[in-house]
């Protein structure tokens, strides 16, 4: 099935709502990259403006796939640093040859958000999708803005769903591709 994500470390919000960039941290790059293996996702794009931070994404990159890391850490095999997510859609739509629908992820409910069973389907059905994930306190609402479709939020009957972005990303996954 055609699925790529995106973690969005720019546009984000702060605790209090405010735009931002966030760091990058190595243990997003390392599980996200082993889940897009693990499930046979497409590409794991790691998105954000910084050049120190792209230097840390490229240098992760480039040692779990030259020389040794190759046999080792062969998880990055599937992953990609992007300036931004004009970038990572621009990457995704060369790749496939047509543009994927970007899929915002968030934990907050809205009227018009699709749910699982539908973005399966529509997975099934051979509809190429980017689905965009946020660091910090989530996707700005300009991300959010850009997405083609948002995604229910993840439900588990307790009331409580702000998870970290690996457990999220790890959830949504199972639940497009699992």
């Amino acid at each position: 099935m055609p699925l790529s994500i995106a973690l969005l470390h720019h546009p984000v919000l702060n605790r209090i709502g405010e735009e931002i960039t966030s760091t990058v941290d190595h243990f997003d790059v390392m599980d996200g990259s082993r889940l897009t293996l693990t499930y046979g996702v497409q590409r794991f794009f790691v998105v954000n403006q910084v050049p120190a931070q792209q230097a840390l994404v490229e240098r992760l990159i480039r040692h779990g796939t030259a020389g040794d890391g190759r046999e080792a850490r062969g998880e990055f095999a599937r992953t990609l640093w992007a300036p931004d997510l004009a970038t990572a859609v621009e990457l995704e739509t060369r790749a496939l040859g047509r543009r994927p629908s970007l899929v915002a992820t968030t934990a907050a409910s809205s009227a018009d958000a699709v749910g699982f069973v539908t973005l399966r389907e529509r997975l099934r059905h051979g509809e190429p999708m980017l689905v965009l994930f946020g660091k910090a306190w989530g996707l700005s609402a300009s991300a959010l803005g850009s997405a083609d479709v948002r995604l229910a939020p993840i439900e588990a009957g307790t009331g409580f769903n702000h998870l970290s972005v690996r457990s999220a990303m790890a959830i949504i996954v199972d639940r497009l591709l699992g």
